[in-house]
């Protein structure tokens, strides 16, 4: 697969923009949330940290291996009772489905009103920043868009919230991610 130029990034940054500000001046409000999971929702805390030892407790007591940090999930359940959001799976868990990724969170605490809506494609692995762009073209509601992701994503920088994946969605994250929301209303 042949990497975008920075000229194919430029046009589509453009084409986001104009898609938007057309959105807005109809009168429209919709926003699109990717998640991923690891190292958003997912925590991989560090070993010798009181969390690290909490999780561990849970594996030993439980027997399942569950990343999923309670208080990264409320920080999404108050984003989506704030904006009128559409979930998206971007993370490679999608590649597990939408109904296991749903009841996967809903277990962690995500509030089953808040639906996912779909998924970037699954058929084949492309570097998610191209992803989260074809869903967004193929998809020309939105008057806004955000993204919650550990990696970095330099064509998409201003709408992208980059966790630390041993801190996940903390709150010094929620409210950059209120900030940049609210830039779209």
């Amino acid at each position: 697969m042949e990497k975008k130029s920075e000229l194919q990034w430029k046009v589509d940054y453009f084409r986001l923009n104009r898609i938007m500000k057309k959105n807005r001046r109809e009168g429209k409000e919709l926003y699109y949330a990717f998640v991923d999971f690891d190292g958003v929702l997912n925590v991989f805390f560090e070993p010798g940290t009181p969390e690290f030892a909490a999780m561990a407790k849970k594996v030993e007591e439980t027997g399942e291996f569950d990343f999923a940090d309670a208080a990264c999930v409320a920080r999404l359940n108050r984003f989506c009772d704030s904006f009128p959001v559409r979930l998206i799976i971007s993370s490679s868990w999608r590649f597990s489905g939408l109904e296991f990724c749903q009841e996967y969170l809903e277990k962690a605490g995500l509030d089953p009103k808040h639906k996912f809506f779909g998924m970037t494609q699954t058929e084949i692995f492309h570097p998610r920043e191209e992803d989260i762009v074809s869903y967004l073209l193929a998809h020309p509601d939105f008057t806004g868009f955000i993204i919650f992701d550990d990696m970095d994503m330099p064509h998409l920088k201003p709408w992208h919230v980059q966790t630390d994946p041993c801190r996940g969605w903390d709150e010094e994250k929620n409210i950059e991610a209120f900030e940049i929301i609210r830039k779209f209303m």
